[in-house]
């Protein structure tokens, strides 16, 4: 995934470190995948909540309305927030 801000872009300089905003879901699924190897005996859920957010004619506008899993509408007011948006989905589950 990478996130250059969407619509609401990013200044250039912030963008070389978001190739890392993968970090958190690279880091469930490395435990689950371990935790798999070593055969551990528990029951394990992980969740990797992921987008890309790129600009492009079917990018999210700032002003637009998002529907969550759990029905609330939320107004996106700026574009580089989506990580807040997938998070309230993967919260509802």
């Amino acid at each position: 995934t990478f996130d250059s801000g969407g619509i609401s872009l990013k200044p250039s300089s912030s963008m070389d470190a978001m190739r890392a905003d993968m970090g958190g879901a690279a880091t469930v699924c490395a435990s689950i995948v371990t935790a798999a190897a070593l055969k551990l005996p528990v029951n394990i859920i992980g969740l990797a909540p992921l987008c890309e957010n790129m600009p492009s004619g079917k990018a999210t506008k700032p002003g637009d309305v998002v529907t969550s899993k759990n029905g609330k509408t939320i107004q996106v007011d700026n574009t580089d927030a989506e990580g807040r948006l997938i998070l309230a989905d993967a919260l509802c589950y």
